[in-house]
């Protein structure tokens, strides 16, 4: 088992008016403090990283995500075809990685707008994250508890929720060190 040290923002507790939508923005802000910790103060930081998400777009887009990272000095890229092996490599290099998955509906037909989460670490049949939004029922879809800290997501029921497509399909930020 791997796991890092990883500030947990939980996006529930927002001031801004995007709380039910800044998944990406809570996730990355999470990635931003681990690689470049006291960045962001406070227990809302993810909000002040929504505000400079928000001056290159929407909290939604893959390009105002990493506009807002650079900004901070993290290099990172969106990719479509991650994998096992992509997260643990970033893992096992010391770099979280944010994950877009689909949240709504069984595991057997997974649906929803879409929701990000970021990888912590690491087990042979589990991966370790943060959700934003809490802890998510992965075979029913919903959530079943606010606290979304340290959460163990089996692989047998996150892969069919993040890797949509089939294997290789994962949508995931790999940032660098």
């Amino acid at each position: 088992m791997k796991t890092l040290s990883v500030p947990y923002y939980s996006q529930r507790d927002s001031a801004s008016s995007q709380a039910y939508r800044m998944c990406f923005s809570s996730s990355c802000a999470m990635l931003l403090e681990s690689l470049k910790p006291g960045t962001l103060k406070g227990a809302n930081g993810d909000d002040q990283f929504l505000a400079r998400v928000r001056q290159f777009g929407d909290t939604t887009a893959a390009a105002a995500q990493l506009k807002a990272l650079a900004s901070y000095g993290v290099k990172a890229k969106f990719v479509q075809n991650a994998n096992w092996s992509t997260i643990e490599g970033q893992i096992n290099r010391g770099i979280p990685t944010p994950l877009g998955m689909l949240h709504q509906g069984p595991v057997t037909r997974p649906g929803g707008g879409g929701h990000w989460i970021i990888a912590i670490g690491y087990t042979p049949d589990a991966i370790l994250v943060h959700d934003p939004y809490g802890d998510l029922d992965l075979r029913r879809g919903g959530y079943i508890s606010n606290n979304g800290a340290g959460l163990s997501y089996s692989r047998r029921n996150l892969g069919p929720r993040w890797m949509v497509e089939g294997p290789g399909t994962g949508w995931a930020i790999l940032a660098e060190r």
